[in-house]
């Protein structure tokens, strides 16, 4: 398996995002991970993307409403 890189940027704002931990965890220090799901009517269909969005962005893009909360991940 191919080492995870100690740190990631943004994928807004290319800010650099530290993992919190040296394992393969996805745990992030100040940070988002995410998965982007193409649908039908997209020239991406049916793939998937995964990237990095710093809390700060993040909150920037809930705060302008271009992204929605939509509730709470149960504890794995």
């Amino acid at each position: 398996m191919a080492k995870r890189p100690d740190l990631t940027p943004c994928i807004i704002c290319e800010k650099a995002v530290m993992y919190l931990w040296e394992n393969n965890s996805t745990n992030l220090n100040g940070g988002v991970d995410i998965t982007l799901s193409a649908h039908y009517g997209s020239e991406f269909d049916t793939s998937e993307f995964s990237g990095i969005v710093c809390d700060e962005c993040m909150g920037r893009l809930v705060q302008s409403k271009r992204l929605t909360f939509t509730g709470y991940r149960s504890s794995l």
